[in-house]
């Protein structure tokens, strides 16, 4: 069963360490945990990172405003009303 907020297993820390989005990037992975900060770790630490499935968005869902962007990432929606605003449009766009 998938944590409710997506969870990062480095090889740095002990204890897995659970935030409210998380990006994965070329050579990095983002965690944002509500906040104004971010944790940016190497991809080469990350063991491991679980998340819902359904929480799971893909590149252009995650636009440059957000943090960067990313290549796919895991986000709590309800932590970040802009990127839901942004996913609605995109379905807009669609139809």
């Amino acid at each position: 069963m998938a944590p409710s907020r997506p969870t990062v297993f480095t090889v740095d820390e002990y204890d897995a360490l659970e935030f409210d989005a998380v990006l994965v990037r070329e050579r990095s992975v983002v965690c944002l945990d509500g906040t104004e900060t971010a944790r940016v770790v190497p991809l080469d630490k990350v063991n491991h990172v679980d998340a819902d499935p359904e929480t799971m968005l893909v590149e252009r869902e995650l636009p440059e405003s957000f943090y960067g962007g990313g290549e796919y990432g895991f986000v709590d929606l309800d932590e970040y009303p802009e990127l839901e605003q942004h996913l609605e449009e995109l379905d807009a766009e669609e139809y």
